[in-house]
């Protein structure tokens, strides 16, 4: 197949290629250890390194038909040879002998740094060196051994499955990503070697904020240049967004700000987010859903006080200086006057349950047609009443082109009781490559599927 030219403009574009990771055993191979964020030591509580993120165990056959639902809604719009699942790149890649090497060192160096030595570090060189590819692919998701089961890596990675944060791309740009938590630093590691190695990706344009620099690598656990893909928003041609909070980091912002206007971006503001679970990302309290309109928490844009308070704006490209404005006036004083559609329709109870089950997360097939958990009641209340029909995802999978073909508006209800234990919405399960846009020649679509 030819390679993907990766191109976007903007949240709403209809998509036109994406990235997917069905989960897998990864999932399986979580313990209880893995879901509580603190636990006892001698001297109290205490942060528990072997955290992954995940808000509970999760029973992998209703997860993987959960996702398989996303997948087909992602393909309708895409056509199958440009919904990529993440697994198969990995595949690809790890076939090729000086790839495989390079994913090796990196996995090997973070693995000492997460404390595996000796004869247990030395063990998982001589495993994984003759190992088939798919299998070695299948190891860096679960951590198990293929044919013991036993573990060979300090824990799995289970977040492989919410893709958006592993690499982000703005305009023609990929930006590369690198994970701020000690739980997705593999996954840095496994999207980075697809950027740089897979055929289907070949001769994109890449921004790394991070360099050869002598005494830092690219798994270095404490080092602050740290972003992710789901604190990039890519609002227009000229205008991006950047959260910096608990996951991205104003370091990072300010580096990739910096580099997006050499490409000829105008406008890069940093959205500060309180740091606190239910704000892990920018795309956690704000979507774009269409033309001039944003799915929001209300908190995160009111002038509330409490653990939510309203975002600060910053200039990323004039040192980080604050903009004394609130978010919108600000997004309006630019270009782009938006209106607000709340998650939660108007109820601060529901606005607060529904925002924690990424009620504020919503993933654009095409302007106005957005996906959002089923469960998010309220908030699918508030979109009905804009002007939403609320759809079945068989309905959208079996009339795409033609819904695509009308321009309404429309979102559709995934099941999602085991996919938000993740804590990640739709935007978050899926990365896009390629949008239509206005702002840019038209998108070939023989230039991807052949």
């Amino acid at each position: 197949m030819a390679a993907v030219h990766p191109r976007i403009y903007g949240e709403i574009g209809r998509l036109q290629a994406c990235v997917v990771c069905a989960p897998g055993p990864e999932h399986d191979a979580m313990a209880p250890e893995h879901i509580t964020p603190l636990r006892l030591g001698p001297y109290g509580w205490e942060t528990n390194p072997d955290y992954l993120l995940f808000d509970d165990l999760v029973l992998l056959p209703q997860l993987q038909a959960e996702h398989a639902v996303l997948r087909q809604l992602v393909a309708a719009f895409t056509g199958e040879r440009n919904c990529l699942d993440l697994r198969d790149l990995l595949s690809h890649v790890l076939a090729q002998p000086s790839a495989r090497q390079a994913v090796l060192d990196e996995v090997l160096e973070l693995e000492g740094q997460l404390g595996l030595a000796g004869p247990r570090l030395q063990h998982l060189r001589l495993r994984c060196a003759d190992l088939p590819a798919a299998e070695l692919a299948q190891v860096l998701f679960s951590g198990l051994d293929p044919d013991t089961n036993e573990a060979l890596v300090t824990y799995p990675a289970p977040n492989l499955l919410f893709v958006r944060d592993l690499w982000a791309v703005v305009g023609q740009t990929l930006v590369l990503g690198y994970p701020r938590a000690r739980a997705r630093k593999r996954d840095g590691i496994v999207a980075r070697a697809i950027v740089r190695h897979h055929h289907r990706l070949a001769g994109a344009q890449l921004c790394a904020i991070r360099g050869p620099r002598e005494g830092i690598s690219a798994v270095e656990l404490d080092d602050q240049r740290c972003i992710e893909g789901g604190d990039v928003l890519v609002l227009a041609a000229d205008l991006v967004l950047i959260g910096v909070g608990q996951r991205t980091t104003v370091v990072a912002a300010t580096l990739l700000a910096h580099q997006l206007a050499r490409e000829g971006v105008r406008h890069v503001l940093g959205v500060l987010l309180p740091v606190g679970r239910a704000t892990m990302h920018l795309d956690t309290v704000l979507t774009m859903i269409d033309h001039h309109t944003l799915l929001a928490f209300p908190p995160a844009l009111a002038q509330g006080k409490g653990q939510l308070d309203a975002v600060a704006v910053v200039d990323l490209l004039a040192d980080a200086c604050p903009i004394d404005a609130p978010l919108l006036k600000v997004l309006a004083d630019r270009g782009l006057p938006v209106q607000v559609i709340a998650c939660g329709d108007g109820d601060p109870r529901a606005a607060v349950r529904e925002q924690w089950s990424d009620g504020a997360n919503a993933f654009c097939l095409a302007p106005g047609a957005l996906v959002l958990y089923g469960r998010n009641t309220a908030t699918l209340r508030a979109l009905n009443r804009a002007g939403f029909a609320v759809l079945p995802p068989a309905t959208v999978i079996d009339n795409a082109e033609k819904l695509a073909a009308s321009g309404d508006k429309f979102v559709v209800t995934l099941p999602g009781s085991e996919l938000s234990r993740g804590r990640g919405g739709p935007r978050c399960l899926t990365l896009p490559l390629v949008r239509e846009s206005a702002s840019a020649p038209g998108f070939d679509s023989a230039t991807t599927a052949a």
